[in-house]
């Protein structure tokens, strides 16, 4: 019957039929209509029910024109249906197309997932499609399911109110000019930096002029290996020949290429004869401000310089380093700005406008009347071609430059390498992306035999998998070639004991063949051992992710580019390489002084080869990325001071490429045109959207006009720690979840300090009572792994059952343990869902990183590795966000917890754990009769000499455990003051904190790991756990002859607050230090009010 009221509809409607969308249209009735339409009126919900299984899937698209003849289509993917277990699986594949119906082609065809785990989420695809001229009426994109008949939506994309950017392509010819000699400096001990070659090369002889004796700005577009880093350099050298004291800051996209510089610098430019101070800037290094005063050149990555550079305010309550500095800076190198337009370049983006606005306010105020020298800002690219925007940006004066040259742009074709190259693009069937790299094997062997039989061969794939792959099926064709050492360049005996040294069991391998692997996973020294031998030769072929190709300087003669995907783990799926991607691999080919001409082959999926072939060479826009962080941006703005007001943001805007471009491209940005009222009402509206997120996410306030804006507590956290605006909020929520766990752990016990009949100033060890200290370590943990900052951590195919299996071996699993829950680990459930997110993974690798358990497969030891890496900043900020809620019940404990976590992580031990059976070299005996005496840390260290002789301690262990600091307070005493202009009663505590060492060892020859030491005071009271007063203290005993140093600390706090909860017997406070470094050695003390 209902199938028949559909035809029956169908054939009414004299249109096209569709009997899907006339299925899926039932969904829109209510229950009673559909039941007359089969004639039982109580089936209408089953069929509903049923109708919903149907896989229908809604489809929307955002056109943006790139170039005139590139659109990117934005398509947002959204499955409306109801997924079942029983007719949809785990997974439902759908074929996707993009046609134009005018000229009967397909532009564009792809095989997308949707996976039950991630139902019903939207799945984002950014597609490339060609445009012609003129530009038909529309494309339509046409989704199909590759299993369910007639499961089809078609969406008609229309290009009636698109406006295609103009047609622009400012190239810079290369003169013929006679190279200029490296004398030309006229400086000796700068030319002693360029032993290896006697003239510039011809693009650095035409720049010289603009470079060595000019300040203008520059933006240089080359290709890859142009000679850009000495451009950089003559740069440098004219600051520093005009101004000694000034200092340089360079910008690398890339830690990998941060450390490259940072090498090479340092050996030319920290050595004889120039002898300057080149340090470091990057999440792996910190320097005090002192040492940031001193240096010559910084080494930057963009996020680090960007941290730094927002305290040049000096606000008094922004502790950012940096300040005063930032405005000494005289130069800012941004290798590979055209980054700019990929998801990290809106820090560029941010660094950049700053830059241009600390110089400008800087000359206006006059900088204390003298005269002021604006930074100038140098960028190294690839060719582009909105060049003149680029340039504009950066200060360079471009009026006019369309009808002739401008000074400082300098926009080079491809063909100007010092090494030409040849290009050979070979496509590939096959769907599946495995298989497909499998079939490119052979040809590779085959191309390295064509192309260069003994010269270097680099081959670039996207996995450590394919790395491992690839080089064991080129061994095998060399072996079936009946020459198994033909990619090897020394003697069986030195390569054999060269790989005895190395780790990895792969590469252990590969390299006895000639063929060296180089990823992310091998160690710093494997690593370093392949780069030698590749650039010594001893090995012909070298393997490497994509990363390689940014990161260190390993020109070879052939690049082959193994694909052009990869696996993206934020969306599940595999994507395309940016082109600019491709282009640094391929400039990898070509070695100046050796090669005549480089080889690059590109292998890609059949269906992309006529699109690398068509617009490889075609210099892309760069476009602004700035719009998905403008908020997080803003906020940074507000919380530093550089903002208060809509008309400041406005004016902050009006400075970065985010505006210029929506000028000139607005169709690509969401404006109605390029006229200055509709760019102002966007931009207006812009700025009202991020003010908005950012009242929501409680970052600012202001008032109802918005006229007025204020940064809050949790604002200034984003900022200062470098957060995402909703971070802070979310860390706010789990402070407040983790003081009630505190509280419901404490109201099982009745705490020791509440019951003190007789109170002093004596010292206790500080012991939490049962199960407070881990669980509330745990919640804090808990709650650091669900921001928003672990959302891209990536969980990769089949990863949810990796989590499952090592959530057995953990003690928390994937939520807080609950109070007094002891079950067995075995009975445990978990569910997949859970174990699939990002953040279930990230709070399992914590505790795996805690506990040393065991890790599934080696690409969770560098997850790892970039959870820890963050963990120490985000749990800075939680600590900053709970400090501003100090008034709430149990912030004491909550903020001493903080410590505890840090102890945990430093000493990788469980909460309460006692350290004194961890010591390496410490035998059963002797755990035995520290068990038997209950004894810790503090204990050992308090004994005598016979007592420790009794433990049958070894000298190894004795010598770890005496290396340890002890702390103790002194000379505490309290003092009462009523503020005469306030009236607030205030009381002091104040004590010496005595931090001592023992010098004593069996063997006298105690060597500490280190001499800084960081503790934790504070003060509270006994009841309801109110926070006090609190400091961190920095301890040295750097120099201490008698292994002890004194520091004063005085703790201020609200008399009236102790005094209300401050207990029994006249009443009193909790005073607590705790060591930032060691379990096991933390006291209380109890100071009466009296």
């Amino acid at each position: 019957n209902i199938y028949r009221a559909l035809e029956s509809r169908i054939n009414d409607a004299k249109t096209e039929s569709n009997a899907f969308e006339y299925a899926i249209s039932l969904l829109d009735m209510h229950s009673s209509e559909v039941g007359q339409l089969c004639h039982s009126s109580k089936d209408g919900k089953k069929v509903q029910k049923h109708v919903s299984y149907l896989p229908h899937i809604e489809v929307s698209c955002n056109v943006q024109p790139v170039t005139r003849a590139i659109l990117r289509f934005q398509v947002t993917l959204t499955p409306t249906f109801t997924w079942s277990q029983r007719w949809h699986g785990g997974s439902q594949g759908f074929w996707l197309w993009v046609e134009d119906s005018s000229n009967n082609r397909i532009y564009h065809q792809e095989y997308v997932m949707f996976a039950r785990r991630t139902h019903p989420d939207p799945m984002l695809l950014e597609l490339t499609i060609p445009a012609f001229d003129p530009l038909p009426p529309q494309y339509f994109i046409r989704i199909a399911s590759d299993s369910w008949v007639g499961s089809e939506t078609l969406l008609p994309v229309t290009f009636e109110h698109l406006m295609m950017p103009d047609l622009s392509m400012p190239y810079t010819d290369l003169m013929d000019l006679t190279p200029l000699p490296v004398s030309a400096l006229k400086n000796k001990k700068f030319e002693q930096l360029y032993t290896k070659f006697a003239t510039f090369n011809p693009i650095q002889t035409q720049l010289f002029h603009v470079l060595y004796h000019t300040d203008s700005p520059v933006l240089l577009g080359a290709p890859t290996g142009s000679g850009k880093t000495i451009v950089a350099e003559l740069t440098l050298l004219r600051m520093k020949n005009k101004n000694p004291k000034a200092k340089c800051v360079y910008i690398a996209p890339l830690k990998s290429l941060a450390r490259e510089r940072l090498k090479e610098w340092k050996q030319r430019l920290g050595g004889e004869p120039l002898r300057w101070k080149v340090l470091e800037l990057s999440g792996d290094t910190s320097h005090d401000r002192k040492t940031l005063q001193t240096a010559d050149v910084l080494v930057c990555t963009p996020e680090k310089w960007d941290l730094v550079s927002r305290g040049w305010r000096s606000e008094k309550n922004n502790k950012s380093k940096g300040r005063d500095f930032v405005k000494d800076v005289r130069l800012l190198i941004i290798d590979e700005i055209h980054l700019l337009g990929e998801e990290r370049g809106a820090v560029l983006e941010a660094i950049v406008s700053r830059t241009r606005f600390i110089s400008r306010l800087l000359k206006a105020e006059g900088k204390a009347n003298e005269e002021y020298d604006a930074a100038r800002i140098v960028g190294l690219s690839t060719a582009v071609s909105n060049a003149y925007d680029l340039a504009d940006w950066i200060g360079i004066n471009t009026d006019g430059a369309r009808d002739g040259g401008t000074l400082g742009l300098y926009n080079f074709r491809p063909n100007v390498r010092p090494v030409p190259m040849v290009v050979h693009i070979q496509g590939f069937a096959g769907r599946h992306y495995c298989p497909r790299m499998a079939t490119m094997n052979k040809p590779c062997y085959a191309a390295i035999k064509e192309h260069s039989p003994t010269k270097p061969v680099i081959i670039f794939v996207a996995s450590r998998r394919q790395t491992r792959l690839t080089a064991l099926d080129l061994i095998n064709y060399a072996a079936g070639d009946e020459n198994p050492g033909a990619f090897l360049g020394c003697s069986d005996q030195y390569i054999e004991s060269v790989a005895s040294t190395l780790s990895d069991a792969s590469l252990r391998h590969t390299i006895t063949y000639g063929i060296g692997l180089h990823h992310a996973g091998l160690s710093s020294k494997d690593r370093e051992v392949v780069e030698t031998l590749f650039l010594g030769g001893d090995i012909q072929i070298l393997v490497a992710t994509a990363t390689l190709a940014w990161g260190v300087n390993l020109p070879a003669h052939f690049v082959i580019v193994k694909g052009t995907e990869f696996f993206d783990g934020k969306k599940s799926r595999y994507v395309d390489y940016p082109v600019t991607d491709v282009l640094q691999m391929m400039g990898r080919a070509g070695r100046p002084q050796f090669d005549t001409k480089g080889v690059a082959l590109v292998m890609v999926e059949e269906g992309k080869k006529n699109f690398y072939k068509k617009f490889l060479y075609d210099p892309f826009p760069v476009e602004s990325c700035l719009a998905p962080r403008l908020t997080a941006t803003l906020n940074a703005e507000i919380a530093v001071g550089t903002v208060s007001s809509v008309e400041d943001c406005l004016g902050y805007l009006d400075w970065t490429f985010f505006a210029r471009r929506a000028r000139m491209n607005p169709s690509f940005y969401g404006a109605k045109s390029s006229d200055d009222g509709d760019i102002a009402d966007f931009l207006h509206k812009t700025v009202l959207d991020c003010i908005k997120e950012l009242k929501e996410d409680r970052c600012i306030v202001s008032d109802n006009d918005c006229i007025h804006l204020a940064p809050t507590h949790l604002g200034v956290a984003a900022s200062r720690y470098y957060l995402s605006p909703k971070t802070p909020h979310q860390m706010e929520k789990g402070c407040k979840e983790s003081r009630k766990l505190i509280k419901q752990m404490y109201s099982s016990f009745v705490p020791d300090h509440e019951v003190v009949d007789n109170i002093n100033r004596s010292m206790h060890p500080l012991a939490f009572p049962g199960q407070v200290e881990e669980i509330a370590v745990a919640s804090i943990l808990y709650a650091l792994s669900r921001t928003i900052e672990f959302a891209e951590l990536p969980v990769r195919h089949n990863e949810e059952h990796l989590n499952a299996d090592l959530n057995e071996s953990l003690p928390w699993g994937p939520k807080v343990p609950l109070v007094g829950d002891r079950r067995p680990l075995a009975v445990q459930e978990y569910d997949e869902d859970v174990m699939a997110e990002p953040f279930t993974k990230c709070y399992l690798l914590i505790q795996a990183f805690i506990t040393g358990a065991k890790l599934p497969i080696s690409d969770y030891i560098n997850d790892t590795k970039s959870v820890m890496d963050q963990l120490p900043r985000l749990l800075a900020a939680m600590e900053t966000v709970a400090f501003n809620e100090c008034t709430a019940e149990y912030s004491f404990d909550l903020l001493c917890m903080f410590t505890v976590v840090r102890q945990v992580i430093n000493t990788r031990s469980m909460p309460g754990e006692n350290l004194l059976y961890k010591f390496p070299g410490m035998s059963k005996d002797a755990v035995k009769k520290l068990k038997k005496q209950n004894a810790c840390i503090r204990d050992v260290l308090e004994m005598n000499d016979d007592e420790v002789k009794s433990l049958g301690l070894s000298v190894r262990a004795l010598n770890e455990i005496r290396a340890i600091p002890t702390h103790t307070a002194a000379n505490i005493s309290m003092t009462f003051e009523t503020d005469k202009t306030s009236g607030k009663n205030q009381g002091t505590v104040e004590f010496d904190l005595i931090v001592s060492r023992t010098t004593k060892s069996r063997n006298g020859n105690l060597k500490p790991r280190r001499d800084d030491y960081s503790f934790f005071a504070a003060l509270g009271t006994p009841k309801s756990g109110f926070l006090l007063s609190q400091d961190n203290v920095k301890v040295s005993l750097n120099g201490q002859k008698k292994g002890s140093a004194t520091r004063s600390v005085a703790l201020h706090f609200d008399w009236t607050l102790a005094n209300s909860c401050a207990g029994a017997n006249g009443g009193h406070v909790v005073l607590r230090v705790l060591s930032a470094d060691v379990q096991g050695i933390d006291i209380e003390y109890f100071v009466p009010l009296k």
